[in-house]
């Protein structure tokens, strides 16, 4: 079939032309249109059901709320996890299902059981499904603040995006810097209005005033946006209309609590009357009783005595304030109100972000004069410094391998044949991204990366062999014939060595979890581009073979004219089509650039009108290969043993790195310990041990986001106040740091279900600036001290610089320094990384011990004594336990005895409680789109007092008001602050990071120890309560628990694949030889890069397993086709036809190992954003390649060593009947 299909494709030249144009078309089409992010949403598939119960205590709403409604969801088909959060005055419960449940599918199963757990809950407490958004949904946070702006220009003025002080009042562009003119209203810092003598004035709104504009006017238009799933407030003041009643004013005018409920209550409505004609129009009635002021509230009647009104005024005062608030917004020292968008479940976070940025241009304008909104969180920079590493990555990738293929070809349009296969294959692997929906992110991009060196590799063998055919012809058989023969001849090996790669990433396909959602995008693509780069070598190749590949005899002044119009043209072409597009690229510099490359793209076609076809003997590199190679191998067939002793060094040295020296030498250990020698005092040998401990594991390296996020936790008694000055006291300390651009912390939660965080947490935000504004930190150089000219160090430090970058380690460090404060537990993580992490494990840390048990009090104790172990274990850092029950209560506990003597119900007691201490929202005022809350309390200064709190005035029936002590005992109590469960259980966590170690070694020690610490009887662990270990180590242990499983089964079919390839187990075996070869090799540059063992690092050994066997495969076919086509009677014949036979494929095989290995070196020496996700996939395969180079070596001296054996003693071979017979 496949030889058909190369047949029909020569013969049918235009059809394939066709299909590659409207490839490249729909290509294009694809990358326009394939969702962008930075990485993989990986987190839980969740349905959050939320319940707000104002005033209500932690212990009250998990007894009342969180319980039942847990006990309710559990049972729901495909639940992995119920994590249930019950805080002051909310329930929060996630409900986490298995991740192949569909999402929208889970929802409706989670909302038909909320309506059956209504009946459990108390009246007028209803629970609401969250935002139908994931962990990673939060993409903007934004403040709403006062700026500066120009009272003579409210409109606002154009300026340059680089210059302020250039300035219009109408658009255009900038006369000095040839930019587009931008709309600036407001400034950030005062001064001179850039158009005209007016000074800039600051806006003066207030915290509530522009919480007003935030909540009524900015967030529903941006949750009006496409993809939007909610815009979430937090910070500033809701405006509230309180009611702040004096006890005495009451008891004067035997007025209860309850009388002025009601009278508010009443007094908010409007009514309709249906409609009146008259004289044929018709009237529509309303009644209008809305409250729109102040005055409203006051003339309402609390009740009325022989004609006399009594309002709200003669018994309270009524004035404007803040509402109650469990959450605040700090930017630098200043206290600021902000919001955040939540992206929509399965949406395209680059667009919906550019959809939100394009609103806010839009509604900026109906703001008031100085006020704007400022981005603080934006992840559209991660997007773009991501994938703008990996395009710079797959640009390199493609230059390098054109420059390689065209230095070992010598022939420019055999280059250009292998080079157009290469985009070509990308474009086929975008429309399949696009068709399957795989976003475009760093983990899918990385799959075109690590596969550029594969994806060529198929067009480098197809072209090199249809070259020396077309070299070789004699002219007995047409060029078509030649090409397709050529073509057939290695299309069965590019199928088998793409095979066996496919078939390699079958394990990543089978994870699951976050590790399955973080890896198949990159398994996906790079299967989509193995497959595409067979299907263009196989149909595309042969026929631009067909193309390119003649002799063309045209006149040096006809080669002329055409290399210098192609260049003329494209100098024109890359000025104004490429460079036009980047204005930051000044005209003069874009103009030379252009003349260069339209000069060197003219002398290419110019040397390619007068190429010819050369035989490869011909070819300095090839003769230059084959003068090594030669000898080289004759020399190895000649010494067989001592040539395969470096294999087997090397696979031992890769396995010692691996497994750690101590494991590998062990039975040497014990061996010598039997006759008294303890080899562990000898230097070398303990050095290395000491040298070689193992390689470290670990999850996942962490993208560089290029914001921290900082989450200290204050002690659970801390008020907000304390809390909010804590914060602003933290914020003002890290803007200090040089480095850091931004700061923004938040305290408490926003008004979100994705946001369950008490006050006493907060969450900065820091922005850090761009690398290269960051400080230089000076090095003590060997030459330092030298009195020696500067102009000499100047050069010594090209190589030896004496100044480098400060590292975000140590910026990480001085901020760690500058925040520390006592009775505050910090944790320093990413933003994405802790929504990760929090909303998957329920952690606000890397990893942690969960306490399961029934009391609070017991976990809280376990978890303190578990803190004081855990901080034993090297490398544990953060280490934090949940300080559960430090809570302080004042509990009024009703006495029934008392209350039924006065003749009072409990619940008016309660109902006084309630609305005179706590303060309740009555009603809510309709003000045209503004709604505000109506509240009814005690005043503040009996609030405030201990000491007025036991004479509350609870009213009887006969009309007296009575202290609220004379029927309750007031008790001062602690209780928790917030209570969190799993699955019903109780629970309480120990969170912690690491520094300087490996995830799965600390939490291993730390297991360790604490079992010990149980065995001791230091740590008591009462019977029913047990700890559980959680965090990111899980996924790690999973994933190598699946693929022990998984890889050598596909190890195996990649075996049989190959056996049925070459019909021979030792054949199969020799080829097989290089995967052990290239695992050590891996492990070799992975101790020299210094990276713990990762899913990353163990998905780049999967890509290598694939390809490591390529060069074995592409030998060993033609060393077969070789002993077939010779007579083989001795040992010295077998090595002739070996030699021969390598002779004929070296040349493909470095170039395809060159191309893999250097290939990917751009990946290897990143810097950029994403880079540390890139690089340890392309460790593994780029160890491997360099070292399983010696594959060209070992395939051939094991394949002519058993062929030496068989002719030795004897043994008959197919080969060699087949030869007799010729």
């Amino acid at each position: 079939m496949i030889n058909r299909l190369i047949k029909f494709c020569l013969e049918n030249t235009f059809i394939v032309l066709a299909i590659t144009l409207l490839v490249i078309g729909a290509g294009f089409y694809s990358i326009k249109n394939v969702p962008v992010d930075a990485i993989p949403d990986i987190s839980e598939n969740q349905s959050i059901v939320f319940t707000d119960w104002p005033g209500r205590d932690p212990q009250t709403v998990e007894d009342q709320v969180t319980y039942p409604l847990t006990t309710s969801l559990e049972g729901v088909p495909g639940v992995k996890v119920i994590r249930s959060y019950s805080g002051f005055g909310f329930s929060v419960i996630y409900v986490i299902f298995k991740d192949d449940i569909e999402f929208y599918w889970a929802r409706s199963r989670v909302l038909e059981r909320l309506n059956v757990a209504q009946k459990l809950l108390p009246d007028g407490v209803v629970p609401v499904l969250g935002p139908d958004a994931t962990a990673l949904g939060q993409i903007f946070w934004y403040t709403v603040e006062n700026g500066f702006y120009c009272p003579e220009h409210s409109g606002g003025v154009f300026v340059c995006p680089d210059d302020f002080t250039i300035a219009f009042d109408k658009t255009g562009d900038c006369p000095e810097h040839n930019h587009t003119l931008v709309l600036k209203r407001v400034f950030s810092e005062g001064g001179i209005c850039p158009l005209g003598d007016a000074g800039l004035i600051k806006s003066g709104y207030n915290l509530g005033e522009l919480r007003s504009l935030q909540d009524w006017y900015v967030r529903y238009q941006l949750n009006a946006v496409d993809g939007v799933s909610e815009v979430a407030s937090v910070g500033g003041f809701v405006k509230q209309y309180q009611i702040d009643v004096d006890p005495d004013k009451m008891r004067a005018h035997r007025v209860k609590l309850s009388d002025i409920y009601d009278a508010v209550r009443r007094s908010n409505v409007d009514v309709g009357a249906k409609v009146i004609e008259n004289y044929g129009m018709e009237y529509i009635i309303r009644g209008i009783g809305f409250i729109k002021t102040i005055e409203d509230v006051e003339k309402i009647v609390v009740k009325s005595t022989e004609g006399t009104p009594l309002y709200i005024k003669n018994v309270a005062t009524v004035t404007f304030g803040p509402d109650f608030r469990r959450g605040a917004l700090d930017k630098e020292g200043a206290e600021v109100t902000g919001a955040v968008a939540t992206m929509r479940y399965g949406e395209n976070p680059l667009r919906v972000i550019n959809s939100v940025k394009e609103k806010i241009r839009k509604i900026e304008p109906g703001l008031p004069d100085g006020v704007h909104i400022v981005p603080f969180y934006d992840r559209t920079q991660l997007i773009h410094e991501t994938i703008g590493t990996l395009k710079k990555a797959l640009t390199e990738e493609i230059i390098i391998t054109i420059v390689i293929i065209a230095i070992f070809l010598l022939h420019i349009r055999s280059s250009l044949v292998v080079a157009m296969t290469l985009p070509l294959a990308v474009l086929m692997a975008f429309i399949a991204m696009h068709r399957f929906g795989v976003d475009s992110n760093v983990m899918s991009l990385s799959g075109i990366a690590i596969a550029i060196g594969t994806l060529v590799d198929m067009g480098i063998i197809m072209t090199e062999n249809i070259y020396r055919h077309l070299t070789e012809s004699d002219g007995s058989r047409t060029r078509i014939e030649v090409i397709y023969e050529a073509s057939r001849e290695v299309a069965g090996a590019i199928i088998t060595a793409v095979a066996t790669t496919i078939i390699s990433f079958i394990p990543v396909f089978f994870m699951e979890s976050q590790e399955g959602k973080l890896f198949k995008p990159l398994a996906y693509t790079k299967t989509f581009a193995l497959f595409a780069s067979v299907v263009v070598a196989i149909t595309v190749v042969p026929v631009l073979s067909n193309l390119f590949l003649r002799e063309v005899n045209w006149r040096r002044r006809t080669s002329i004219i055409l290399g210098s119009s192609f260049g003329i043209c494209l100098i024109f072409i890359i000025r104004y089509l490429i460079f036009g597009r980047y204005e930051a690229i000044g005209s003069l510099t874009a103009w030379i650039y252009s003349l260069i490359g339209g000069l060197i793209i003219g002398c290419l076609i110019y040397v390619m009108s007068k190429e010819r076809l050369k035989p490869i003997v011909q070819n300095v590199i090839s003769r230059g290969i084959y003068a090594v190679y030669e000898p080289t191998l004759r020399w190895i067939l000649a010494h067989k043993i001592l040539f395969l002793i470096i294999p087997v060094f090397i696979i031992f040295s890769g396995v010692s790195i691996w497994l750690g020296f101590g494991r590998m030498a062990y039975p040497v250990e014990k061996c010598l310990s039997y006759v008294k020698l303890d080899v562990n005092k000898v230097s070398p040998w303990a050095a290395l041990k000491h040298k070689f401990p193992g390689i470290g594991r670990e999850f996942m390296p962490a993208l560089d986001e290029g914001s921290l996020l900082y989450m200290p936790s204050f002690l659970p008694a801390a008020g907000l106040t304390e809390v909010m000055a804590g914060l602003k006291k933290q914020d003002l300390l890290m803007k200090q740091i040089p480095e850091v651009d931004m700061v923004v912390g938040k305290m408490g939660r926003a008004e979100t279900a994705l946001d369950p965080a008490p006050t006493s947490m907060i969450e900065t935000i820091v922005n850090l600036k761009p690398k290269d504004q960051w400080r230089k930190v000076t090095l003590e150089r060997w030459y330092s001290n030298w009195y020696i000219p500067r102009w000499t160090k100047s050069i010594l430090g090209l190589v030896w610089s004496e100044e480098r970058t400060i590292t975000k380690s140590e910026i990480l460090e001085e901020l760690r320094a500058a925040t520390n404060m006592p009775g505050v537990a910090p944790t320093w993580l990413q933003p994405i990384q802790t929504r990760v992490i929090m909303l998957q494990s329920g952690l606000r840390a890397m990893m942690g011990a969960k306490i399961y048990g029934d009391d609070l009090k017991e976990i809280e104790r376990i978890g303190l004594q578990l803190e004081s172990i855990i901080k034993q274990v090297p490398g544990a850092v953060d280490v934090i336990a949940d300080r559960i029950v430090g809570k302080p209560y004042i509990e009024y506990k009703i006495d029934r005895e008392a209350i039924a003597r006065y003749g009072v119900d409990l619940k008016d007691v309660q109902d006084v409680i309630e609305v005179a201490l706590g303060g309740k929202n009555i009603v809510w005022t309709v003000e045209g789109r503004e709604r505000y809350p109506v509240r009814a309390r005690y005043m503040r200064e009996i609030r405030d007092d201990f000491d007025m709190l036991p004479r509350i005035l609870v009213p009887t029936p006969s009309g007296a008001q009575i202290p609220i002590a004379q029927v309750c005992d007031i008790e001062y109590t602690i209780g928790p602050s917030m209570i969190k469960s799993e699955d019903t259980l109780l629970l309480g966590y120990v969170t912690f990071n690491t520094r300087e170690r490996d995830e799965v070694s600390v939490v291993e020690d730390a297991d360790k120890l604490v079992k010990a610490k149980i065995a001791s009887g230091e740590l008591n662990l009462p019977k029913g309560y047990y700890i559980k270990w959680a965090g990111q180590f899980e996924n790690q242990i999973r994933a190598n628990k699946r693929l022990a499983v998984l890889l050598p089964i596909c190890l195996l079919v990649n075996f049989f694949i190959l056996y049925i390839k070459f019909r021979s187990v030792a054949t199969t075996l020799f080829v097989y030889f290089a995967i052990p070869v290239s695992l050590a090799g891996g492990f070799i540059l992975l101790n020299i890069f210094g990276y713990n063992l990762s899913v990353a690092v163990w998905v780049g050994f999967i890509a290598l397993f694939g390809i490591a066997v390529d060069d074995g495969v592409v030998i060993a076919t033609y060393l077969d086709q070789t002993f077939k086509k010779q007579k083989i009677k001795s040992i010295q014949d077998a090595r002739e036809a070996t030699v021969q036979a390598g002779l004929k494929r070296i040349r493909p095989c470095l170039m395809t190992s060159a191309t893999t290995i250097i290939a990917l070196m751009p990946i290897l020496l990143s810097t950029g954003r994403g880079s540390d996700v890139m690089k340890p996939m392309a460790i593994p395969t780029v160890g491997g390649m360099a070292v399983v180079v010696i594959a060209i070596f070992i395939v051939p001296c094991c394949y002519c060593g058993l062929m030496e054996l068989k002719l030795k003693w004897g043994i008959k071979d197919p080969r060699f009947e087949e030869n007799a017979q010729a």
